[in-house]
């Protein structure tokens, strides 16, 4: 587990992760992903976010609360909730390296579907959200960082900014406490990577406020960029280890 200073360290991330989530849209989730992966490894990294992404969008769904839309929100959750549960499930029985190397994967993977799917929208029926629902689920409990993909399902459904924050945030914290349970039954989150996501989570959740002034003078697009090659060099480092583990290198 964490050394106290690295403790010190992922908390004040998270404080400055939930801020740079709320300017650009997505980041808290991978910037944590990023600093844990190389400390503890994908099999206790994924379940502790899941925990702490609760939380993370606890926050945003009350602060955009009046905005939300469960009439959009309903169809995807049909689908993303059982998902969800059978992917963090068969998620706990991947052997460690397995779990680095799909992980690590996927984080390099999650950058090119971002700039992929940016300012794009899925026509969204019932139909499309509920299956797409499914496939985010079923991603996200396998690996992290799949959560992006309902932004074009939302965006297809044609919720204005402020809509799309709140529905996007109530979907990920119902599909984040689907995760938690499925994670938990497979064997692969303890108590203690409980409080450890509980105390991530809760330090995001004050992030917009105490930590704005740290990001209010860069522009969006940069700290974009930035995260974006942290995230790529974690993943190549870690499937790079998966690698050589599975090859006895």
């Amino acid at each position: 587990m964490l050394e106290p200073w690295q403790w010190a360290a992922a908390l004040a991330l998270a404080l400055i992760a939930g801020t740079v989530s709320g300017i650009s849209g997505f980041g808290a989730g991978l910037m944590l992903s990023a600093y844990l992966l190389p400390i503890l490894g994908a099999r206790v990294t994924v379940p502790v976010l899941a925990v702490a992404m609760v939380l993370t969008n606890a926050g945003r769904v009350w602060a955009f609360r009046e905005s939300l839309s469960l009439r959009i929100a309903l169809p995807v959750l049909a689908g993303v909730l059982p998902g969800a549960l059978a992917g963090s499930y068969a998620f706990g029985a991947l052997g460690g390296a397995w779990a680095d190397l799909i992980v690590g994967g996927f984080l390099i993977v999650s950058v090119l579907l971002r700039r992929a799917l940016s300012g794009r929208a899925l026509k969204a029926t019932p139909r499309v959200l509920a299956v797409g629902g499914v496939i985010t689920g079923l991603l996200s409990g396998i690996t992290t960082g799949a959560g992006m993909l309902l932004i074009p399902l939302l965006l297809g459904a044609g919720l204005p900014a402020r809509a799309l924050i709140a529905t996007d945030a109530f979907v990920s914290g119902s599909m984040h406490v689907a995760r938690t349970a499925g994670y938990a039954a497979g064997g692969v989150l303890g108590l203690d990577l409980v409080l450890l996501g509980i105390a991530l989570g809760a330090a995001t959740v004050p992030g917009s406020r105490a930590a704005a002034w740290l990001v209010a003078r860069i522009p969006p697009w940069k700290h974009v960029v930035v995260l974006e090659g942290l995230v790529v060099a974690i993943g190549a480092m870690t499937v790079w280890g998966a690698v050589r583990e599975l090859l006895g290198l």
